[in-house]
Order: structure tokens, then C-alpha cells, then sequence
């Protein structure tokens, strides 16, 4: 396309992250949601994916095959290890706010100028090469999609698009003077970045496995068919010793990168999103390098091996897929942008505290210039990204993407010693760490760096043949023999001296006694050691006018803010040390407001030089410390102890409290496991109760069915054995008519016959209705019943009347008990049948014809419902035949034709239609006693 189109496509998508920025910088509660959630936080983590993961990383396994992996398996790696690290960096972030990863390492060591000052210059002459990775990607791609115009029109656009990265840096990125405050529309830009490269190397990767080719299959065939030597090599192992050192560059680089650490550590909004770093960022790694070797066989196969970097867009050019061309140069184009903007940023931060800032300070610390360090840290976001530029222009060129994005992680590799020993080595100083840091650097400069400015003919390669003055166990890319890879060999021996130099000065070399109780300060603020209230602030007089101190608070602000900032920063100082009540302080509490100061001032200046602007300040006089520290010292002789064993002490108490945190974190977290087992335990309980429940039901069903059937039974066979004497006489009376020997004893004896057997069957089809009007009131549908507020004494009353004329010819009486303003809803005409089978059932079973028995009716309000009692005094039952009496068939006068089914039926319409209960007691002689307890329903 022409470059007028394509110029015209980088605008729009620049102006589409522009305003997803701006947005997200809005005063939206959506907008503020979603910055600061884990998935923005994740995706912007994704700037490790570069245009070397888009670009270079194709082309590497075009020679080298799965080495190109262990970029993206040592991030991996580290993320097993990740959380307990990052713990500790991001206490140290908050307590010091941090900047970047110069000022941490500084706050480290004593806030040391001068190891600010020599990681600053290791981290922007490390990552220029880097930054020239990315440029040369811009370039390389536009040179591809531009089509028929010269190379200068080329590097015009590259330039243009340069000029962009930079405004979109300053913008969102360096708009405010203290760079610890998050930049919400940054990051969204880098989350929304992070998905379309993602969103491109997939599909150009589906694209080129499955519709240019049939399958991955199908590439590596026609591979080891057409190049068997390019197959051979993209399948032959690295050696381990390459392996482990890819592994080890790529998983440090990923956290000690300027802009990685800028990412993870300083806008990081909850340290808890660390833990879903964990799992998400290798799925990300995994997506973004799935086709990578795939494209890279398709590559050699349709393009050769000469433009291996630029394959992933070559290849949807090559089949003549415009539309593809452009989301993968858009991908490519966020994949290097994402790294030019934060790196640029956190570059400029560095360059601004660690260099300008001293440098000012040194030569005139009253200099006006400080008021412009913002513009100051613009300024350095141009020189950071020109320098890739130049660096890509006049030695891009002798080195593939890959290449220089390794040089760069060797230098960045000097870091991870001072980090690892910084955080868990009590008894290392800012000497070892500034010796460590030279030796490392300056054999990476001299393994990496010089034989790439050969290679480039900057410089006479005579030393590449024979080493220096012809020593060859001196040459830069064979040191002592050794015979390793470019990348392996300058990152063995610089390490292997950053470590040495670090432990043999750190063991030798006696720091201050500042930097001792420093060092000890910074080791209880990282291990989240506090000392007790109780010794923190004694008795001391306070003698301090807190004015005083405001003052030389606001001139060191004003010195880089202007007045009306500068008075809310001095303002928040006293209110973050708890003075803003006091007129007067002690020199414990200045102490306090100092180190609150100091750390807020470094989140401008970075802590080194905050630490190095409070101490010229004389907030803290010399009068002011000989008193804290007179006394100290009294407290000390008044515990009698000395300060070792004070600080042995107060590490003590304080294991026993992370001892006893531990142990409760672990008993919570196996009162969490058995609380699981337990709700998993009554899970399967209620699943098994529901289980029997159903197969009881069924039992229920199959017995009722059985005693349903056993009972029709038998009047039915009865019936059908007199149906079948009868009809076998009215066959041998047919028999006798026919053949004229009937005579009149024979029809007699039919007639008598037949009245017997018509007798026999009437008397048991009507035994087996009236059994089947039984089994009916079982299941007797009482939806016609209505639910109403009824007096519970007008329902005895009803009853009672309509048994009237049943107990007229007996000598049994009814006796009822019950309040007339006792109301209750619910179904009148189901509690009728209830209280009438009841006095039936007692009228059949309690009493013989001769008694003279007497029914109980007592009802009373109980809760919100009623409680009934009805008694008789009747023959009773024995307990084993009370445990039975609401089962369907039991009877104790089956003989006289009784189904049994009363009482069960007496228990299905309290229970199902009253939604109550029933209870019944009694004894052989002494009666039964039924309570019944039903609620009020709802109408």
C-alpha cells in the first residue's frame, strides 16, 4: 500500500488508543473499575511480549528451532517463585514509594547515590539495543507493506511514528511529577495492546497451519522434504548450558526489565493480582508462541531464509491477504509501542532522578532548573528514544532482533545478584553492590557490546582473531578458553563476577554504622517487623516547635513544586506522622515526620536523592540527635541491654507473633478443609436420605399395593368360585332340558342352588366396593375443601351433631373443651372427617355394646396454631399394636370384614392436608390418647 494509506491506518489506531486512554483518565466509576482490575494488570504484564515475540522470535526459530522457548519458559519458571519475591518488593514499594527498579535497588543499599546513578546508566545503555529491536521491527514491517517507495520515505514514516510514541508517553505517561501515582490510561492502553498482538499472532499462525496449508503437519513434511538441512537445524537441541542461560536472561529480564518492573511493582493497585500473574501470563506465553514454529517452517518454505524475522507478515503479503497484512501490522506495531512507551517513561524517571537531579545538585544545589524536572523527564523520553533510533540506523544492522534483545538481557542480568542478595543476604553493602555491578557490566560491555561494534566495522576486528595484543584466552567472545554462544558467554562471566565482586567486597568491606542501622530498618520493614508501641515513643519532652520544621519542609518542596502543592505535600507529612494535633513534638516524633517526609519526597526525586535533600536540610539537627541518642542509650542501661541484644529481643517477639500468625493461618486453612469435607459429607448424607426417602416411598407403594390387592382378593375369589358353581349348574340343568330328563327335583334343587351362589357373590362384590370406598378416602382429593378462618369450637360442635344420631342407641357420651374465641385457618371439613373417624374408629374398637364409654375432646391455642386432644376410655392397645396403628391394612377385627385403612387415613389428612402432626399413646384397658397439632395456614 502507499505510505499515505498506511500512515493514514497507524493515525487511526493511535487515535483509537488516545481516546481509550483519555477515557480511561476520565472521572468514570466504569472506567476507574476496570483500570484497576487483575485482567488490565495481567494484560499490560504482556509488554514482554515485544516485536521480538512478534518478529524475531520467528526468525530465531527459523535457526535455532525450540531455543526460542526458553524466552518464554524462564518467565514461566520464575512465576513459580514469583509470590514470596514480590511480597517483599512490593512492601518495600509502598513503605519507600518506589519508582523505578534503580530507586529500589538504591533504597536497598543505603540510599546510595551512587548505585542509583550506575543501575540508571546500565539500565538506558542495556536496553538502547532494545529499544532499537523495536524501531527496526516499525521499520522492517513498513518496509514490507509499503510498496514501490524509496527507503527514505520509509524511515520518514518510522520517524513520524517515533514522534508518536513519544507525545503518547509524555502524555499519559510522564504528565505528572511524581511517578509512583498510577496511570490508569496507560495501562488500559497496554492492556488493549496486549490483546491485539495477542489477537493477530493467532490468527495469522490459524491462517497459515490450516488454509495455506492443510496442517502444522503438512509444513514440517514439506520441510524435511524440500530443506532437509533447515529442518535438521530448526529440530536439533540447543546445548543445556544455552538452555539454562536462555532461561535464566529471559525469567530475570521479565521482572528487572525497567519496564517490566515498572509495570509489576509501581502500578501495582493490590498485591494479591501477583497471584493470578502466576496462572495467567504462562496462558498468555503459551497463545502468543503456539504458531511460532509453524510460521517460521511456512516461512522458509514460501519466503527463504533471508528475511526470517519479517516472516509472520510476508507470509498473508505473499498470499495476497491485504486485510491480514494489516492486522498483523497493527500487532507488530502494538507489540513495539507497548515496550517504547513504558520504557520511555520509566527510562526518563531514572534519567531524571538519578542522573539530572544530582548532577544539579552537585553543581548548584539553589538552581532554578529544579523547578523544571518535569520537563526535564520529556526531554529524557525524546533522548531515550532517539538513542534506539541512532542505535538501530548505524548498528541495527549486524545483529537479528533476537540478538540484540539478548545483549540487552544480559544487561539486565547484573541486577538480579544485587536483588537476590538485597533481600535475603542480612550482610551485604552498598560497596558489594556498586563492586558487583561494575565487574558485571564492564565484562558484558566487553563479551557483547565490543564485538558487536566489530561486527558492525565501527571498530578494527583484529581483536576477533587473535584477542587483544594476541593473548587469545583474553578474546571477547572465547574469555579464557572458554567455547560457548555469543549470549552464553557474556552471560556466564558477567555474572560470575557481579556475584564474586558482591560477596568478596560485602565480606571485606566494613560499612558505616549509618548504613548498618539503615540496612537493619530496611530488613524489618521488608519482613513486616514493627517495634513494640511500648519502646517506640517514650518519655520524651516535647521541646520541638513543629513550624520550625514546616518551614524547611516547604522550601525543600517549592525547590520542584509549585507554592500551593508544595503546602499540601508538607501538610500531608505531618498528617501521615500523626502531628498534625501537636504545636510541639519530641525528637522521636521529628524523627517520625523526617522519615514520612523523606519517603514522600521520594516518590519526585527517587529515594537516594529525597535521602540526600533531607539531610542537607538539617531538619534533624546535630543537637536534636545527640538527644534521641542520649536517650537511647539511658533506655538501654535502664533494660540493660546492649543494642544487639535489644534488636535479638525485639526480632524474638516478633517470630513468636509471625510464629503464632502462621499457625493460625494453618489451623484456619485445616478448619477450612474439614469444613469442605464436612459440607461434602452431609452433601452425600441429604443425597442418601433422598435415596432411602424414595425407596421407602416405593416400599410404602409396593405394601400398599400388595394389601390393596390381598384384600380385593379375596371377596373377588370367593365371587368368581360361586360365578363358577352356578354357571357350571345352569349347564347341567341345559343338559337335562335338552335330553327331557329335567325333572321337578332337579329344577328345585337348581333353584335352591342358584339362590345360594347369587347370595354368595352379591355379599362379596358389595364386601369389595365397600373396600374400594375404603382405599378411595386414602387418596380422597380435598381441593374442594376451602381454607378459611373457622372457630374451632362451632367444628367440634358439628361434629358432635352429626354423630348424634349414631350414639343415640348407645350409652356413650362426647365430652368437649374448648374456648369459643379459639380461630384458626385452615380446612373445617378435613378436621370434620378427622374428629368423625376418630369417634368412629373408638365407637368400633374401644367400646362393646354393653360399655358405657366416654370421648375426650380438648382443644387449645398453641403458638401460632392449635393443639387438639382426643381421648377415650376404651379397651386401649399394648404398645407393640400402637406402633402400628397408622399403617395401612392394620386391623385388630379383620375377622368382621374391617379393611384397616381408618386410622391411616386419619394420619394422611393431618399430616398432608393440615400440614400437622399426630401423636397417640394409651394401654391395654386404659384407652388411646391423640394429639394432633396443626398451624394456622396462609390463605
Amino acid at each position: 500500500m502507499s505510505a499515505m494509506s498506511l500512515v493514514l491506518i497507524i493515525l487511526i489506531y493511535l487515535g483509537i488508543l488516545f481516546g481509550i486512554a483519555s477515557w480511561a483518565e476520565s472521572a468514570s466509576k466504569v472506567a476507574k473499575k476496570l483500570t484497576s482490575s487483575a485482567s488490565v494488570y495481567v494484560l499490560s504484564l504482556a509488554i514482554f511480549c515485544t516485536s521480538w515475540t512478534f518478529y524475531g522470535s520467528v526468525g530465531m526459530a527459523s535457526q535455532t528451532g525450540i531455543l526460542t522457548f526458553a524466552i518464554y519458559l524462564g518467565p514461566t519458571l520464575f512465576m513459580l517463585v514469583i509470590w514470596p519475591l514480590m511480597q517483599r518488593v512490593i512492601i518495600i514499594k509502598q513503605v519507600y514509594r518506589i519508582s523505578s527498579i534503580a530507586d529500589f535497588l538504591s533504597a536497598r543499599f543505603n540510599r546510595s547515590l551512587y548505585v542509583a546513578g550506575l543501575v540508571t546508566l546500565v539500565a538506558m545503555i542495556g536496553v538502547v539495543p532494545y529499544l532499537a529491536l523495536q524501531l527496526k521491527a516499525i521499520n522492517a514491517s513498513i518496509d514490507l507493506m509499503i510498496d514501490g517507495v524509496g527507503q527514505m520515505n520509509t524511515e520518514g514514516v518510522s520517524w513520524l511514528v517515533l514522534i508518536g510514541v513519544a507525545l503518547f508517553t509524555i502524555v499519559f505517561g510522564v504528565r505528572h511529577l511524581d511517578p509512583t501515582e498510577r496511570h490508569p490510561g496507560m495501562m488500559l492502553a497496554l492492556a488493549i495492546e496486549g490483546v491485539v498482538k495477542l489477537l493477530a499472532i493467532v490468527i495469522v499462525g490459524i491462517f497459515v497451519c490450516f488454509f495455506m496449508f492443510d496442517s502444522p503437519q503438512e509444513i514440517f513434511s514439506q520441510l524435511e522434504e524440500k530443506l532437509p538441512q533447515q529442518a535438521l537445524t530448526m529440530a536439533t537441541p540447543p546445548a543445556l548450558v544455552t538452555w539454562c542461560s536462555f532461561l535464566l536472561l529471559s525469567g530475570s529480564a521479565f521482572m528487572l526489565l525497567p519496564r517490566q518492573f515498572h509495570v509489576m511493582v509501581v502500578e501495582n493497585s493490590n498485591p494479591d493480582f501477583v497471584r493470578k500473574v502466576q496462572w495467567w501470563i504462562p496462558c498468555y506465553l503459551f497463545l502468543m508462541t503456539l504458531f511460532v514454529l509453524p510460521i517460521a517452517a511456512a516461512g522458509l518454505l514460501l519466503v527463504g531464509p533471508d528475511a526470517a524475522d519479517g516472516f509472520v507478515l510476508a507470509l498473508p503479503i505473499l498470499a495476497k491477504q491485504n486485510w491480514l497484512a494489516v492486522l498483523v501490522f497493527i500487532g507488530g506495531f502494538s507489540a513495539a509501542m507497548a515496550m517504547l512507551m513504558v520504557s520511555g517513561m520509566a527510562l526518563a524517571t531514572m534519567f531524571s532522578n538519578h542522573l539530572i537531579l544530582p548532577l544539579l545538585q552537585f553543581l548548584n544545589p539553589k538552581s532554578i532548573l529544579k523547578r523544571y524536572l518535569l520537563q526535564f523527564r520529556w526531554l529524557a523520553v525524546c533522548l531515550t528514544l532517539g538513542a534506539g533510533q541512532m542505535f538501530y540506523l548505524y548498528l541495527g544492522n549486524s545483529y537479528m532482533l533476537v540478538s540484540m534483545g539478548m545483549i540487552s538481557f544480559c544487561a539486565i542480568l547484573q541486577f538480579l545478584p544485587l536483588l537476590i542478595s538485597g533481600l535475603y543476604w542480612r550482610e551485604v553493602n552498598s560497596a558489594g553492590a556498586i563492586a558487583g555491578l561494575l565487574a558485571g557490566f564492564a565484562i558484558w560491555g566487553y563479551c557483547l557490546v565490543l564485538p558487536s561494534l566489530m561486527h558492525s566495522g565501527w571498530l578494527n576486528d583484529q581483536m576477533l582473531v587473535s584477542g587483544p595484543w594476541g593473548i587469545s584466552w583474553l578474546h571477547p567472545e572465547h574469555l579464557f578458553g572458554t567455547e560457548l554462544d555469543n549470549i552464553s558467554h557474556g552471560a556466564f562471566w558477567s555474572i560470575l563476577c557481579n556475584v564474586s565482586a558482591i560477596v568478596i567486597v560485602s565480606l571485606f568491606w566494613r560499612p558505616s554504622k549509618e548504613e548498618q542501622r539503615y540496612s537493619g530498618e530496611f530488613i524489618d520493614v521488608m519482613e513486616r517487623r514493627e517495634v513494640s508501641a511500648e519502646l517506640e515513643h517514650f518519655s520524651l519532652p516535647p521541646h520541638i516547635l513543629i513550624e520550625n520544621k514546616r518551614a524547611i519542609l516547604e522550601t525543600i518542596f517549592r525547590q520542584y513544586l509549585p507554592q500551593d502543592k508544595a503546602s499540601k505535600k508538607v501538610v500531608r507529612c505531618i498528617s501521615d506522622a500523626g502531628l498534625e494535633a501537636f504545636e510541639k513534638i519530641n525528637v522521636q516524633q521529628l524523627a517520625d515526620l523526617e522519615k514520612t517526609a523523606e519517603r514522600l519526597l521520594s516518590g519526585i526525586t527517587g529515594s537516594a536523592m529525597a535521602h540526600m535533600l533531607i539531610k542537607q536540610s538539617a531538619l534533624y539537627t546535630e543537637e536534636e540527635s545527640e538527644v534521641l541518642e542520649q536517650y537511647y542509650n539511658q533506655l538501654l542501661v535502664e533494660l540493660k541491654v546492649t543494642p544487639v541484644q535489644l534488636r535479638q529481643q525485639l526480632n524474638y517477639a516478633v517470630e513468636k507473633e509471625l510464629l503464632a500468625k502462621r499457625y493460625t493461618e494453618q489451623l484456619q486453612s485445616l478448619v477450612d478443609k474439614r469444613t469442605h469435607e464436612l459440607s461434602q459429607t452431609l452433601e452425600q448424607l441429604k443425597q442418601a436420605q433422598s435415596l432411602l426417602v424414595e425407596k421407602e416411598k416405593q416400599a410404602s407403594l409396593g405394601s400398599l399395593v400388595a394389601g390393596v390387592a390381598h384384600e380385593i382378593n379375596t371377596p373377588l375369589g370367593v365371587s368368581v368360585t360361586a360365578a363358577s358353581h352356578l354357571n357350571s349348574e345352569i349347564e347341567h340343568m341345559v343338559s337335562l332340558f335338552e335330553s327331557g330328563e329335567l325333572g321337578e327335583d332337579e329344577f328345585a334343587s337348581f333353584i335352591v342352588n342358584s339362590r345360594e351362589s347369587a347370595a354368595v357373590i352379591l355379599k362379596n362384590n358389595q364386601r369389595a366396593s365397600t373396600m374400594v370406598q375404603s382405599f378411595k378416602l386414602i387418596a380422597i382429593d380435598q381441593s374442594n375443601s376451602e381454607l378459611e378462618d373457622c372457630s374451632i369450637a362451632q367444628c367440634l360442635d358439628d361434629v358432635v351433631a352429626t354423630q348424634s344420631m349414631v350414639l343415640s342407641g348407645h350409652k356413650h357420651e362426647i365430652e368437649i373443651n374448648c374456648a369459643s374465641d379459639i380461630h384458626c385457618v385452615t380446612y373445617p371439613k378435613v378436621l370434620e372427617q378427622v374428629l368423625t373417624n376418630l369417634i368412629v374408629n373408638s365407637l368400633l374398637h374401644a367400646f362393646n355394646d354393653s360399655d358405657s364409654g366416654l370421648m375426650r375432646i380438648s382443644a387449645s391455642a398453641k403458638g401460632n396454631g392449635v393443639e387438639l386432644i382426643y381421648q377415650d376410655n376404651g379397651k386401649g392397645m399394648g404398645q407393640v399394636e400402637i406402633k402400628k396403628l397408622f399403617d395401612p391394612f392394620y386391623t385388630t377385627k379383620r375377622h368382621e370384614g374391617n379393611v384397616g385403612l381408618g386410622a391411616h387415613l386419619i394420619y394422611s389428612l393431618v399430616t398432608l392436608k393440615l400440614e400437622g402432626d399426630i401423636e397417640v399413646s394409651g394401654e391395654m384397658g386404659k384407652g388411646l390418647k391423640y394429639k394432633i397439632c396443626f398451624p394456622s395456614l396462609s390463605v
